[in-house]
């Protein structure tokens, strides 16, 4: 790897107020998770298929795994956010473009924790409706939705990086 500028990245005030978003959303799902703990049935859904169907079915303690993944991409993703001089980029870093070129990839970096983040956070709490019987089943056009934004966002950047390299 080349020698690159370290150079820090601030985040803006919409950045951090989403930050506070995303954890609020995985704090909330946690607190409604604990409070209808005790009137879950010992099977719940585990897995959907793309109708959002439920197809698996597994001890309720598997619903913890949704927000501690989205807890654990979160922190990591914060983690990685502070060094983007490490990041692996589609164009050669200069001195030139590095402050632009970090400052997209951190942008990006950020989107997709919180939109990673809301989505597990969403998934609990659906998950909660159907497991209690409240919902047959999730609602078939979020999932694609939190795809397109991730992807979207991907794309973007890409094309946003090589146009300004």
């Amino acid at each position: 790897m080349e020698k690159r500028p370290k150079i820090k990245v601030e985040k803006s005030f919409l950045q951090r107020l989403f930050d506070l978003g995303g954890l609020v959303m995985l704090l909330l799902c946690l607190l409604y998770l604990y409070l209808e703990w005790s009137a879950l049935p010992e099977e719940v859904p585990i897995h959907f298929n793309g109708q959002g169907e439920v197809n698996d079915w597994g001890g309720k303690g598997s619903l913890l795994l949704l927000p501690l993944i989205g807890a654990v991409i979160w922190i990591g993703f914060s983690f990685l956010e502070r060094y983007p001089h490490v990041y692996n980029y589609v164009v050669k870093i200069t001195k030139g473009n590095a402050e632009l070129q970090y400052r997209s990839a951190v942008s990006l970096i950020h989107f997709l924790k919180n939109t990673i983040a809301i989505l597990f956070a969403y998934l609990t709490w659906e998950t909660i409706l159907v497991a209690s019987g409240e919902r047959a089943g999730l609602i078939d056009w979020v999932l694609p939705a939190f795809l397109m934004l991730i992807f979207g966002a991907i794309v973007l950047y890409v094309i946003h990086s090589i146009r300004w390299r």
